[in-house]
Protein backbone atom coordinates (compact mmCIF):
# COMPACT_ATOMS: atom_id res chain seq x y z
CA UNK A 1 0.00 0.00 0.00
CA UNK A 2 2.70 2.43 1.02
CA UNK A 3 4.83 1.41 -2.13
CA UNK A 4 1.66 2.23 -4.29
CA UNK A 5 1.37 5.37 -2.81
CA UNK A 6 4.72 6.24 -3.24
CA UNK A 7 4.46 5.67 -7.08
CA UNK A 8 1.01 8.10 -7.41
CA UNK A 9 3.12 11.38 -8.34
CA UNK A 10 5.30 9.37 -10.78
CA UNK A 11 2.23 7.87 -12.64
CA UNK A 12 0.16 11.21 -12.58
CA UNK A 13 3.62 12.85 -13.57
CA UNK A 14 3.93 10.13 -16.68
CA UNK A 15 0.29 11.03 -17.65
CA UNK A 16 0.37 14.78 -17.73
CA UNK A 17 3.94 14.30 -18.98
CA UNK A 18 5.58 16.24 -16.39
CA UNK A 19 8.25 15.85 -13.55
CA UNK A 20 7.00 14.13 -10.74
CA UNK A 21 8.93 16.81 -8.47
CA UNK A 22 7.06 19.31 -10.22
CA UNK A 23 3.74 17.94 -9.81
CA UNK A 24 4.64 17.25 -6.05
CA UNK A 25 5.20 20.36 -5.32
CA UNK A 26 1.99 21.21 -7.29
CA UNK A 27 -0.26 19.01 -5.09
CA UNK A 28 1.14 18.89 -1.79
CA UNK A 29 -0.60 22.40 -0.87
CA UNK A 30 -3.68 21.48 -3.06
CA UNK A 31 -3.82 18.71 -0.38
CA UNK A 32 -3.23 20.70 2.40
CA UNK A 33 -6.31 22.96 1.81
CA UNK A 34 -8.86 19.97 1.21
CA UNK A 35 -7.48 17.82 4.90
CA UNK A 36 -7.98 21.46 6.53
CA UNK A 37 -11.64 22.15 5.37
CA UNK A 38 -12.19 17.68 5.54
CA UNK A 39 -11.02 18.22 9.45
CA UNK A 40 -13.54 21.10 10.19
CA UNK A 41 -16.17 19.05 8.39
CA UNK A 42 -15.38 16.33 10.47
CA UNK A 43 -15.29 17.44 14.17
CA UNK A 44 -18.76 19.47 13.55
CA UNK A 45 -20.35 16.19 13.23
CA UNK A 46 -18.91 15.00 16.74
CA UNK A 47 -19.77 15.33 20.18
CA UNK A 48 -18.03 14.68 23.49
CA UNK A 49 -13.92 14.33 23.81
CA UNK A 50 -12.87 15.12 20.28
CA UNK A 51 -9.94 12.64 19.26
CA UNK A 52 -10.59 9.94 22.29
CA UNK A 53 -13.25 6.77 21.58
CA UNK A 54 -15.90 8.98 23.94
CA UNK A 55 -16.44 11.13 21.26
CA UNK A 56 -19.33 10.32 19.29
CA UNK A 57 -20.78 11.10 15.83
CA UNK A 58 -23.89 13.15 16.00
CA UNK A 59 -25.62 16.49 14.13
CA UNK A 60 -26.52 17.76 17.29
CA UNK A 61 -23.79 20.70 16.79
CA UNK A 62 -25.71 21.52 13.63
CA UNK A 63 -28.79 21.01 15.57
CA UNK A 64 -27.69 23.50 18.75
CA UNK A 65 -26.83 26.23 16.39
CA UNK A 66 -30.22 26.46 14.69
CA UNK A 67 -31.73 26.40 17.98
CA UNK A 68 -29.78 28.85 19.43
CA UNK A 69 -31.54 32.57 19.44
CA UNK A 70 -27.68 33.94 20.33
CA UNK A 71 -26.77 33.05 16.65
CA UNK A 72 -29.70 34.60 14.66
CA UNK A 73 -28.69 37.94 16.37
CA UNK A 74 -24.81 37.64 15.29
CA UNK A 75 -26.16 36.50 11.96
CA UNK A 76 -28.19 39.89 12.20
CA UNK A 77 -25.50 41.76 13.05
CA UNK A 78 -23.08 39.75 10.42
CA UNK A 79 -26.01 40.83 7.51
CA UNK A 80 -25.92 44.54 8.75
CA UNK A 81 -22.19 45.13 9.04
CA UNK A 82 -21.59 42.97 5.72
CA UNK A 83 -24.28 45.15 3.90
CA UNK A 84 -22.86 48.10 5.66
CA UNK A 85 -19.61 47.65 4.72
CA UNK A 86 -20.78 46.84 0.89
CA UNK A 87 -22.27 49.78 0.34
CA UNK A 88 -19.88 52.40 1.91
CA UNK A 89 -17.02 50.75 -0.06
CA UNK A 90 -18.56 51.31 -3.46
CA UNK A 91 -19.75 54.48 -2.68
CA UNK A 92 -16.43 55.39 -2.39
CA UNK A 93 -14.08 53.04 -4.42
CA UNK A 94 -16.72 53.36 -7.39
CA UNK A 95 -16.59 56.88 -7.86
CA UNK A 96 -12.90 57.52 -7.48
CA UNK A 97 -11.74 54.59 -9.74
CA UNK A 98 -14.71 56.68 -12.31
CA UNK A 99 -12.64 59.75 -11.84
CA UNK A 100 -9.12 57.99 -12.26
CA UNK A 101 -10.43 56.19 -15.35
CA UNK A 102 -13.06 57.88 -17.10
CA UNK A 103 -11.97 62.06 -16.51
CA UNK A 104 -9.21 64.24 -16.62
CA UNK A 105 -8.91 64.99 -13.23
CA UNK A 106 -4.98 65.68 -12.74
CA UNK A 107 -3.05 64.02 -10.52
CA UNK A 108 -3.94 60.62 -11.31
CA UNK A 109 -0.38 58.80 -10.15
CA UNK A 110 -1.31 60.40 -6.88
CA UNK A 111 -5.04 59.15 -6.64
CA UNK A 112 -2.99 55.53 -7.53
CA UNK A 113 -0.48 56.45 -4.49
CA UNK A 114 -3.56 57.34 -2.08
CA UNK A 115 -5.41 54.25 -2.82
CA UNK A 116 -2.78 51.45 -3.11
CA UNK A 117 -1.67 52.49 0.38
CA UNK A 118 -5.06 52.18 1.48
CA UNK A 119 -5.07 48.61 0.85
CA UNK A 120 -1.30 48.11 2.15
CA UNK A 121 -2.89 49.95 5.67
CA UNK A 122 -3.91 47.31 7.92
CA UNK A 123 -7.54 47.30 9.24
CA UNK A 124 -6.72 47.14 12.73
CA UNK A 125 -5.51 50.58 12.08
CA UNK A 126 -8.34 52.19 11.35
CA UNK A 127 -10.16 50.68 13.52
CA UNK A 128 -8.21 51.84 16.55
CA UNK A 129 -7.84 55.08 15.07
CA UNK A 130 -11.61 55.45 14.92
CA UNK A 131 -12.02 53.83 18.63
CA UNK A 132 -9.99 56.88 19.74
CA UNK A 133 -12.54 59.19 17.42
CA UNK A 134 -16.27 57.95 17.65
CA UNK A 135 -15.93 55.45 20.70
CA UNK A 136 -18.93 56.46 22.87
CA UNK A 137 -16.90 56.23 26.05
CA UNK A 138 -13.60 57.50 25.07
CA UNK A 139 -13.91 59.12 21.01
CA UNK A 140 -12.65 62.65 21.64
CA UNK A 141 -15.82 63.73 18.88
CA UNK A 142 -18.17 62.05 21.54
CA UNK A 143 -16.81 64.11 24.58
CA UNK A 144 -16.46 67.16 22.62
CA UNK A 145 -20.17 67.41 21.02
CA UNK A 146 -21.38 66.26 24.58
CA UNK A 147 -19.85 69.13 26.32
CA UNK A 148 -20.37 71.34 23.28
CA UNK A 149 -24.37 71.04 23.43
CA UNK A 150 -24.55 69.37 27.04
CA UNK A 151 -25.84 66.47 25.67
CA UNK A 152 -27.12 63.19 28.43
CA UNK A 153 -25.52 60.73 26.02
CA UNK A 154 -22.83 60.28 23.45
CA UNK A 155 -24.64 61.03 19.75
CA UNK A 156 -22.30 58.71 17.79
CA UNK A 157 -21.85 55.35 18.37
CA UNK A 158 -19.04 53.46 16.02
CA UNK A 159 -19.24 50.06 18.21
CA UNK A 160 -22.51 49.30 16.49
CA UNK A 161 -23.10 46.84 13.38
CA UNK A 162 -23.31 50.26 11.22
CA UNK A 163 -20.66 51.76 12.76
CA UNK A 164 -18.11 48.71 12.30
CA UNK A 165 -19.57 48.30 8.91
CA UNK A 166 -18.48 51.90 7.79
CA UNK A 167 -14.95 51.93 9.19
CA UNK A 168 -14.95 48.31 7.48
CA UNK A 169 -15.84 50.41 4.17
CA UNK A 170 -13.59 52.83 4.64
CA UNK A 171 -10.72 50.02 4.93
CA UNK A 172 -12.11 47.99 1.74
CA UNK A 173 -12.86 50.96 -0.60
CA UNK A 174 -9.42 50.94 -1.95
CA UNK A 175 -10.09 46.85 -2.74
CA UNK A 176 -13.45 48.48 -4.95
CA UNK A 177 -11.03 50.78 -6.49
CA UNK A 178 -8.50 48.12 -7.79
CA UNK A 179 -11.24 46.12 -8.64
CA UNK A 180 -13.44 47.97 -10.98
CA UNK A 181 -10.60 50.67 -12.01
CA UNK A 182 -9.33 48.54 -14.89
CA UNK A 183 -12.81 48.08 -15.88
CA UNK A 184 -13.30 51.74 -16.60
CA UNK A 185 -10.28 51.78 -18.14
CA UNK A 186 -11.63 49.49 -21.13
CA UNK A 187 -14.45 50.60 -21.56
CA UNK A 188 -15.72 51.80 -25.10
CA UNK A 189 -17.01 55.20 -24.78
CA UNK A 190 -19.19 54.69 -27.71
CA UNK A 191 -22.30 54.24 -26.22
CA UNK A 192 -21.88 56.70 -23.74
CA UNK A 193 -21.69 59.48 -26.83
CA UNK A 194 -24.44 58.02 -28.43
CA UNK A 195 -26.39 58.18 -25.20
CA UNK A 196 -25.24 61.74 -24.58
CA UNK A 197 -26.15 62.78 -28.64
CA UNK A 198 -29.56 61.57 -28.35
CA UNK A 199 -30.12 64.27 -24.99
CA UNK A 200 -29.90 61.54 -22.24
CA UNK A 201 -27.93 63.54 -19.44
CA UNK A 202 -25.07 62.88 -17.40
CA UNK A 203 -26.86 60.99 -14.26
CA UNK A 204 -29.40 59.07 -17.09
CA UNK A 205 -26.50 57.92 -19.21
CA UNK A 206 -24.69 56.69 -15.75
CA UNK A 207 -27.15 55.05 -14.62
CA UNK A 208 -28.75 53.32 -17.45
CA UNK A 209 -25.31 52.85 -20.10
CA UNK A 210 -22.34 52.93 -17.34
CA UNK A 211 -23.07 51.16 -14.51
CA UNK A 212 -24.95 48.21 -16.48
CA UNK A 213 -22.18 48.09 -18.88
CA UNK A 214 -19.43 48.03 -15.67
CA UNK A 215 -21.95 44.96 -13.94
CA UNK A 216 -19.62 42.17 -14.26
CA UNK A 217 -16.75 44.36 -12.10
CA UNK A 218 -19.38 45.64 -9.68
CA UNK A 219 -20.49 42.68 -8.90
CA UNK A 220 -16.89 40.98 -8.43
CA UNK A 221 -16.29 43.85 -5.97
CA UNK A 222 -19.43 43.26 -3.80
CA UNK A 223 -18.55 39.31 -3.49
CA UNK A 224 -15.54 39.53 -2.79
CA UNK A 225 -16.27 42.72 -0.25
CA UNK A 226 -19.43 40.34 0.81
CA UNK A 227 -17.17 37.37 1.76
CA UNK A 228 -14.69 39.64 3.22
CA UNK A 229 -17.77 40.82 5.51
CA UNK A 230 -18.87 38.17 6.65
CA UNK A 231 -15.98 36.44 8.04
CA UNK A 232 -13.43 39.57 8.94
CA UNK A 233 -12.14 39.50 12.60
CA UNK A 234 -10.52 42.55 13.24
CA UNK A 235 -12.34 45.50 13.11
CA UNK A 236 -15.01 43.78 14.39
CA UNK A 237 -12.79 41.92 17.32
CA UNK A 238 -11.41 45.99 18.02
CA UNK A 239 -14.94 47.76 17.55
CA UNK A 240 -17.51 45.32 18.76
CA UNK A 241 -15.43 42.08 21.39
CA UNK A 242 -15.31 44.82 24.05
CA UNK A 243 -19.16 46.32 23.75
CA UNK A 244 -20.56 42.55 23.60
CA UNK A 245 -21.68 43.30 19.80
CA UNK A 246 -20.90 40.24 17.93
CA UNK A 247 -20.18 39.06 14.05
CA UNK A 248 -19.77 35.55 13.09
CA UNK A 249 -16.01 36.00 13.33
CA UNK A 250 -15.79 36.55 17.18
CA UNK A 251 -18.99 34.23 17.86
CA UNK A 252 -16.08 31.69 16.45
CA UNK A 253 -13.44 33.29 18.55
CA UNK A 254 -15.13 33.29 22.00
CA UNK A 255 -16.19 29.25 21.03
CA UNK A 256 -12.60 27.97 20.48
CA UNK A 257 -11.39 30.73 23.49
CA UNK A 258 -14.09 31.21 26.24
CA UNK A 259 -13.92 33.39 29.26
CA UNK A 260 -13.63 32.09 32.02
CA UNK A 261 -13.74 28.61 33.49
CA UNK A 262 -15.87 27.51 30.18
CA UNK A 263 -14.78 24.55 27.58
CA UNK A 264 -13.91 25.45 23.59
CA UNK A 265 -17.02 24.46 21.79
CA UNK A 266 -15.11 22.92 18.74
CA UNK A 267 -17.93 21.07 17.31
CA UNK A 268 -19.91 24.16 17.32
CA UNK A 269 -17.01 26.14 15.62
CA UNK A 270 -16.97 23.43 12.98
CA UNK A 271 -20.75 23.99 12.32
CA UNK A 272 -20.72 27.50 12.27
CA UNK A 273 -17.93 27.20 10.19
CA UNK A 274 -19.43 24.82 7.72
CA UNK A 275 -22.17 27.18 7.27
CA UNK A 276 -19.61 29.83 5.91
CA UNK A 277 -17.99 27.69 3.69
CA UNK A 278 -21.75 27.16 2.19
CA UNK A 279 -22.39 30.76 1.80
CA UNK A 280 -18.73 31.53 0.40
CA UNK A 281 -19.64 28.88 -1.78
CA UNK A 282 -23.05 30.19 -3.03
CA UNK A 283 -21.69 33.27 -3.62
CA UNK A 284 -18.51 31.91 -5.70
CA UNK A 285 -21.04 30.31 -7.89
CA UNK A 286 -23.23 33.34 -8.16
CA UNK A 287 -19.98 34.95 -9.43
CA UNK A 288 -19.75 32.44 -12.04
CA UNK A 289 -22.86 32.50 -13.11
CA UNK A 290 -22.28 36.30 -14.08
CA UNK A 291 -18.84 35.51 -15.32
CA UNK A 292 -21.01 32.90 -17.86
CA UNK A 293 -23.10 35.44 -19.58
CA UNK A 294 -19.79 37.92 -20.09
CA UNK A 295 -20.90 37.98 -23.85
CA UNK A 296 -23.68 40.34 -23.05
CA UNK A 297 -20.78 42.81 -21.72
CA UNK A 298 -18.58 42.77 -24.48
CA UNK A 299 -18.37 46.32 -25.49
CA UNK A 300 -14.37 46.25 -26.54
CA UNK A 301 -13.78 45.42 -29.78
CA UNK A 302 -10.84 46.12 -32.62
CA UNK A 303 -13.36 48.14 -34.93
CA UNK A 304 -12.80 51.68 -34.02
CA UNK A 305 -12.47 51.47 -30.38
CA UNK A 306 -10.82 54.38 -28.58
CA UNK A 307 -10.69 55.95 -24.97
CA UNK A 308 -12.52 58.93 -24.51
CA UNK A 309 -12.21 60.97 -21.46
CA UNK A 310 -14.70 63.35 -19.76
CA UNK A 311 -13.89 66.71 -19.44
CA UNK A 312 -14.12 68.09 -15.38
CA UNK A 313 -13.51 71.16 -15.90
CA UNK A 314 -14.71 72.83 -12.39
CA UNK A 315 -15.83 69.66 -10.90
CA UNK A 316 -12.04 68.90 -10.61
CA UNK A 317 -12.06 71.05 -7.65
CA UNK A 318 -14.82 68.52 -6.05
CA UNK A 319 -13.40 65.30 -7.34
CA UNK A 320 -9.65 65.98 -5.33
CA UNK A 321 -11.98 66.94 -2.22
CA UNK A 322 -13.60 64.01 -2.33
CA UNK A 323 -10.75 62.05 -2.40
CA UNK A 324 -8.72 64.02 -0.09
CA UNK A 325 -11.55 63.80 2.44
CA UNK A 326 -11.57 59.80 1.94
CA UNK A 327 -7.64 59.47 2.64
CA UNK A 328 -7.95 61.63 6.01
CA UNK A 329 -11.27 60.11 7.84
CA UNK A 330 -9.56 56.17 6.54
CA UNK A 331 -6.06 56.65 6.85
CA UNK A 332 -4.33 60.10 8.05
CA UNK A 333 -6.75 61.04 10.94
CA UNK A 334 -6.59 57.34 12.31
CA UNK A 335 -2.68 57.19 12.08
CA UNK A 336 -2.45 60.79 13.69
CA UNK A 337 -4.48 59.21 16.40
CA UNK A 338 -3.32 56.38 17.07
CA UNK A 339 0.32 58.06 17.65
CA UNK A 340 -1.28 61.12 20.11
CA UNK A 341 -2.38 57.72 22.03
CA UNK A 342 1.17 56.13 21.58
CA UNK A 343 2.63 59.16 23.30
CA UNK A 344 0.07 60.07 25.76
CA UNK A 345 0.02 58.38 29.80
CA UNK A 346 -3.84 57.99 29.35
CA UNK A 347 -6.21 59.16 26.96
CA UNK A 348 -8.06 61.90 26.68
CA UNK A 349 -8.94 64.56 23.84
CA UNK A 350 -6.15 65.99 22.95
CA UNK A 351 -5.59 69.41 24.00
CA UNK A 352 -2.93 72.13 25.17
CA UNK A 353 -2.60 70.22 28.38
CA UNK A 354 -2.17 66.77 27.24
CA UNK A 355 -0.08 67.95 24.42
CA UNK A 356 2.52 69.21 27.07
CA UNK A 357 2.04 65.64 28.63
CA UNK A 358 3.51 63.58 25.39
CA UNK A 359 6.15 61.19 26.49
CA UNK A 360 7.70 57.31 25.58
CA UNK A 361 6.88 56.37 28.68
CA UNK A 362 5.06 53.22 26.79
CA UNK A 363 7.52 52.89 24.73
CA UNK A 364 9.73 52.16 28.56
CA UNK A 365 7.01 49.82 29.96
CA UNK A 366 6.55 47.92 27.38
CA UNK A 367 7.00 43.98 27.58
CA UNK A 368 9.94 44.08 24.91
CA UNK A 369 10.70 40.56 25.84
CA UNK A 370 6.99 40.05 24.17
CA UNK A 371 7.39 42.36 21.59
CA UNK A 372 10.56 40.85 20.40
CA UNK A 373 9.17 37.74 20.33
CA UNK A 374 6.65 39.01 18.06
CA UNK A 375 9.10 40.64 15.78
CA UNK A 376 10.90 37.47 15.58
CA UNK A 377 8.34 35.27 14.57
CA UNK A 378 6.90 37.87 12.32
CA UNK A 379 10.17 38.25 10.23
CA UNK A 380 10.62 34.46 10.50
CA UNK A 381 7.12 34.40 8.63
CA UNK A 382 7.27 37.61 6.13
CA UNK A 383 10.63 35.32 4.82
CA UNK A 384 9.36 31.86 4.70
CA UNK A 385 5.89 31.87 3.78
CA UNK A 386 6.42 34.46 0.53
CA UNK A 387 9.16 31.69 -0.90
CA UNK A 388 6.73 28.67 -0.20
CA UNK A 389 3.92 30.40 -2.07
CA UNK A 390 6.45 31.55 -5.17
CA UNK A 391 7.62 27.52 -5.43
CA UNK A 392 3.90 26.35 -4.98
CA UNK A 393 1.82 28.99 -7.15
CA UNK A 394 4.58 28.62 -10.05
CA UNK A 395 4.53 24.73 -10.16
CA UNK A 396 0.33 24.94 -10.38
CA UNK A 397 0.72 27.89 -12.41
CA UNK A 398 3.21 25.89 -14.70
CA UNK A 399 0.80 22.81 -15.00
CA UNK A 400 -2.15 24.47 -15.61
CA UNK A 401 -1.08 26.86 -18.40
CA UNK A 402 1.77 24.22 -20.11
CA UNK A 403 0.09 20.99 -19.76
CA UNK A 404 -2.85 19.23 -21.70
CA UNK A 405 -4.23 17.01 -19.00
CA UNK A 406 -8.37 17.46 -17.68
CA UNK A 407 -6.06 17.36 -14.63
CA UNK A 408 -5.16 21.04 -14.83
CA UNK A 409 -8.78 21.93 -14.28
CA UNK A 410 -8.70 20.60 -10.96
CA UNK A 411 -5.74 22.20 -9.77
CA UNK A 412 -6.67 25.43 -11.18
CA UNK A 413 -10.14 24.90 -9.45
CA UNK A 414 -8.02 23.98 -5.73
CA UNK A 415 -5.82 26.65 -6.38
CA UNK A 416 -8.84 29.01 -6.38
CA UNK A 417 -10.71 27.92 -3.56
CA UNK A 418 -8.56 29.75 -1.10
CA UNK A 419 -10.16 32.57 -2.68
CA UNK A 420 -13.66 31.42 -1.63
CA UNK A 421 -12.29 30.25 1.59
CA UNK A 422 -12.15 32.85 4.69
CA UNK A 423 -9.35 32.65 6.56
CA UNK A 424 -10.94 32.13 9.43
CA UNK A 425 -12.46 28.85 7.88
CA UNK A 426 -8.93 28.16 7.50
CA UNK A 427 -7.59 28.79 10.53
CA UNK A 428 -9.79 26.75 12.28
CA UNK A 429 -9.40 23.71 9.87
CA UNK A 430 -5.54 24.22 10.80
CA UNK A 431 -6.19 24.49 14.56
CA UNK A 432 -8.26 21.28 14.81
CA UNK A 433 -5.92 19.65 12.19
CA UNK A 434 -3.35 20.22 15.04
CA UNK A 435 -5.48 19.32 18.07
CA UNK A 436 -7.04 16.54 16.98
CA UNK A 437 -5.07 14.77 13.89
CA UNK A 438 -1.52 15.46 14.57
CA UNK A 439 -1.57 15.54 17.90
CA UNK A 440 1.72 14.84 19.38
CA UNK A 441 3.06 13.09 16.65
CA UNK A 442 3.60 15.61 14.63
CA UNK A 443 3.65 18.78 17.22
CA UNK A 444 2.76 21.91 15.12
CA UNK A 445 0.00 23.17 17.79
CA UNK A 446 1.76 26.30 19.32
CA UNK A 447 4.87 26.82 16.75
CA UNK A 448 4.62 29.59 14.05
CA UNK A 449 4.69 26.40 11.56
CA UNK A 450 1.41 26.39 11.87
CA UNK A 451 0.32 29.75 11.20
CA UNK A 452 2.81 29.53 7.98
CA UNK A 453 0.84 26.62 6.48
CA UNK A 454 -2.28 28.77 7.10
CA UNK A 455 -0.64 32.00 5.50
CA UNK A 456 1.02 30.10 2.24
CA UNK A 457 -2.72 28.37 1.49
CA UNK A 458 -4.26 31.76 1.83
CA UNK A 459 -2.14 33.63 -0.50
CA UNK A 460 -2.32 30.74 -3.46
CA UNK A 461 -4.90 32.13 -5.56
CA UNK A 462 -3.32 35.79 -5.91
CA UNK A 463 -0.03 34.18 -6.54
CA UNK A 464 -1.56 31.61 -8.87
CA UNK A 465 -3.59 34.17 -10.54
CA UNK A 466 -0.43 36.31 -10.95
CA UNK A 467 1.91 33.68 -12.46
CA UNK A 468 -1.22 32.41 -14.63
CA UNK A 469 -1.22 35.67 -16.47
CA UNK A 470 2.76 36.00 -16.80
CA UNK A 471 3.07 32.35 -18.17
CA UNK A 472 0.64 32.98 -20.57
CA UNK A 473 2.73 35.79 -22.45
CA UNK A 474 5.75 33.85 -22.65
CA UNK A 475 5.69 32.21 -25.87
CA UNK A 476 6.35 27.85 -25.73
CA UNK A 477 9.23 27.77 -28.32
CA UNK A 478 11.35 29.29 -25.51
CA UNK A 479 10.89 26.10 -23.27
CA UNK A 480 10.87 23.84 -26.40
CA UNK A 481 14.17 25.11 -27.56
CA UNK A 482 15.51 23.91 -24.26
CA UNK A 483 13.90 20.84 -24.40
CA UNK A 484 15.59 20.01 -27.69
CA UNK A 485 18.67 21.03 -26.30
CA UNK A 486 18.65 18.70 -23.78
CA UNK A 487 17.67 20.22 -20.58
CA UNK A 488 15.71 18.64 -17.94
CA UNK A 489 11.60 19.93 -16.98
CA UNK A 490 13.15 21.92 -13.82
CA UNK A 491 16.67 23.32 -15.58
CA UNK A 492 14.17 24.75 -18.56
CA UNK A 493 12.05 26.33 -15.82
CA UNK A 494 15.52 27.48 -13.58
CA UNK A 495 17.27 29.12 -16.75
CA UNK A 496 14.15 30.24 -19.10
CA UNK A 497 10.92 30.58 -17.29
CA UNK A 498 12.33 32.67 -13.77
CA UNK A 499 14.69 34.85 -15.47
CA UNK A 500 11.53 36.25 -17.89
CA UNK A 501 9.24 36.02 -14.83
CA UNK A 502 11.69 38.09 -12.72
CA UNK A 503 9.36 41.17 -12.12
CA UNK A 504 5.94 38.67 -11.42
CA UNK A 505 8.51 36.44 -8.73
CA UNK A 506 9.19 40.59 -7.09
CA UNK A 507 5.58 41.60 -6.85
CA UNK A 508 4.28 38.60 -5.75
CA UNK A 509 7.02 38.04 -3.15
CA UNK A 510 6.80 41.81 -1.55
CA UNK A 511 2.60 41.61 -1.98
CA UNK A 512 2.73 38.20 -0.08
CA UNK A 513 5.21 39.42 2.68
CA UNK A 514 2.96 42.27 3.14
CA UNK A 515 0.27 40.41 3.97
CA UNK A 516 2.23 38.03 5.81
CA UNK A 517 3.18 41.00 8.02
CA UNK A 518 -0.24 42.59 8.95
CA UNK A 519 -2.00 39.66 8.84
CA UNK A 520 -4.30 39.65 12.77
CA UNK A 521 -7.26 36.79 12.16
CA UNK A 522 -5.16 33.31 11.43
CA UNK A 523 -2.32 35.16 14.36
CA UNK A 524 -5.22 35.64 16.75
CA UNK A 525 -6.83 32.24 16.46
CA UNK A 526 -3.68 30.12 15.99
CA UNK A 527 -1.33 32.40 18.70
CA UNK A 528 -0.12 30.96 21.73
CA UNK A 529 3.06 32.16 23.67
CA UNK A 530 5.60 30.81 21.96
CA UNK A 531 4.41 31.54 18.31
CA UNK A 532 3.02 35.00 18.88
CA UNK A 533 3.41 37.92 16.09
CA UNK A 534 3.53 41.23 16.06
CA UNK A 535 -0.17 42.09 14.81
CA UNK A 536 -0.93 39.67 17.39
CA UNK A 537 0.57 41.57 20.30
CA UNK A 538 -1.27 44.47 19.34
CA UNK A 539 -4.39 42.46 19.87
CA UNK A 540 -3.50 41.38 23.35
CA UNK A 541 -2.05 44.39 24.85
CA UNK A 542 -5.99 46.22 23.09
CA UNK A 543 -7.56 43.15 24.19
CA UNK A 544 -6.45 43.75 28.28
CA UNK A 545 -7.17 47.30 28.10
CA UNK A 546 -4.08 48.60 27.27
CA UNK A 547 -4.65 50.70 24.57
CA UNK A 548 -1.93 53.10 25.04
CA UNK A 549 0.42 50.15 24.71
CA UNK A 550 -0.90 48.71 21.91
CA UNK A 551 -1.08 52.13 20.28
CA UNK A 552 2.80 52.12 20.80
CA UNK A 553 3.24 49.11 19.55
CA UNK A 554 1.36 49.76 16.58
CA UNK A 555 3.30 53.29 15.63
CA UNK A 556 6.70 51.34 15.95
CA UNK A 557 4.72 48.43 13.11
CA UNK A 558 4.50 51.09 11.29
CA UNK A 559 7.93 52.62 11.02
CA UNK A 560 9.55 48.42 10.28
CA UNK A 561 6.53 48.42 7.73
CA UNK A 562 7.43 51.84 6.19
CA UNK A 563 10.54 49.66 3.95
CA UNK A 564 8.14 47.25 3.03
CA UNK A 565 5.31 49.60 1.43
CA UNK A 566 8.26 51.44 -0.40
CA UNK A 567 9.88 48.44 -1.94
CA UNK A 568 6.37 47.37 -3.21
CA UNK A 569 6.02 51.37 -4.12
CA UNK A 570 9.02 50.90 -6.21
CA UNK A 571 8.72 47.80 -7.84
CA UNK A 572 5.52 48.66 -9.19
CA UNK A 573 5.95 51.38 -10.71
CA UNK A 574 9.30 49.87 -12.29
CA UNK A 575 6.71 47.31 -14.34
CA UNK A 576 4.41 49.84 -15.30
CA UNK A 577 7.34 51.78 -16.25
CA UNK A 578 8.61 48.30 -18.24
CA UNK A 579 4.82 47.70 -19.40
CA UNK A 580 4.61 51.17 -21.28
Amino acid sequence: MKQAALKLPVTFAWRLQTSPALLGLAALPIVVILVLVAVMLWVSIQRGILGTAQAIYTLENYASIVADPFLYRVLWNTAIFTFTTTCVALLIGLPIAWLAERTTIPGKTLIYAVMTLGLLIPGIYTAMGWTFIAHPRIGFLNRWLVDLFALENAPINIATPIGMGFVQGLNLAAVTFILTAQMFRAMNPTLEEAARVHGMSFGKTLRRVTLPLALPGILAAVIYIVTIGIATFDIPAILGLGNRVYMLSTFIYIKVHPQGSGLPEYGITGAVGTFMIVVAGLLTVLYSRVLSSGHRFEVVTGKGYRPALLQLGGWTIAGWCFIGLYAFVSKLLPLLLIAYAALTPYFAPPSAEMMRQLSLEHFYNMDWELVLRGARNTALLVFVVPLLVLLFSFSISWLVVRSRSRARYALEFCAFLPQALPEVILAIGALLLALFVLGDHVPLYGSVWLIAVVYVAARLAFATRAFNGSLLQIHKELEEAAFVSGLSTLRTARRVLLPLLRPTLLSVWIWTALLVYRELTVAVFLGVHDNITFPAVIWSYWYAGGMNKASAVTLLMTVLLAPLIVAFWWFGRRSQVAGQ
